[in-house]
């Protein structure tokens, strides 16, 4: 069964969180429906499936106590995975599980170094939240028209490098400004999140950009 952990402070938090986030990037499912990640029904996001993200899609999980699980969605891959584990010596691995196209298995906390390099883990991004936005589906496929962004972009140069984060803050607090008592903030973030898009795309997609240039001019 699945436990909360109290990490060296004695907090609780999820045990892949406490024994992995700064070492491999984590992530968490998404919803595909909020494009958001699930959450508890006190509001916070749901860190049960919290989990190392590798290559080639391959993902470690935290099973149970201190066992993880291992998931390879390539036969091929997981057979190499499993010959190499082999060869490092018996009783590393148990519950081996396979199916048409993907290899499953367990292993103990105490053999991570030998065996999760195997699975070729993710370092870049080791210090993000799993629940960070980067994390999240983008909306690729949007662009905002050329005649729009060239005066954005001439906004953009006069600011001087040291206050380029203005940018930022300002469209945030332009988006604040969208929200009322019938579409608040809350909901504006979700069908941000909903439709994939950051801030200048989601303000042109729902045809606020004239204002949103304006506001700019206005407050940087």
């Amino acid at each position: 069964m699945y436990k909360k952990f109290r990490n060296q402070k004695g907090e609780y938090m999820s045990y892949m969180i406490d024994k992995f986030k700064g070492v491999y990037r984590l992530k968490a499912p998404v919803d595909k429906s909020t494009n958001d990640f699930p959450r508890k029904p006190n509001g916070q996001y749901e860190d049960i499936d919290v989990y190392i993200d590798c290559q080639y899609g391959n993902q470690i999980f935290h099973y149970s106590g201190s066992y993880l699980q291992a998931y390879i969605p390539s036969l091929g891959r997981g057979h190499n995975v499993l010959k190499v584990i082999q060869s490092l010596g018996d009783n590393l691995i148990s519950d081996i599980q396979e199916t048409d196209s993907e290899v499953l298995f367990k292993f103990k906390y105490v053999d991570s170094n030998k065996i999760i390099p195997l699975l070729k883990p993710k370092t870049s991004g080791q210090n993000i939240s799993p629940f960070s936005s980067k994390n999240l589906p983008r909306n690729k496929d949007y662009r905002i028209p050329d005649e729009d962004l060239y005066v954005y972009k001439e906004i953009v140069a006069r600011i001087p490098s040291e206050r380029i984060l203005a940018l930022s803050h300002t469209t945030n607090n332009f988006i604040k400004t969208l929200a009322t008592k019938k579409n608040p903030i809350e909901r504006i973030k979700a069908d941000m999140k909903l439709k994939g898009l950051k801030g200048k795309e989601y303000i042109h997609s729902i045809g606020k950009w004239d204002k949103y240039i304006k506001y700019l001019k206005e407050n940087i």
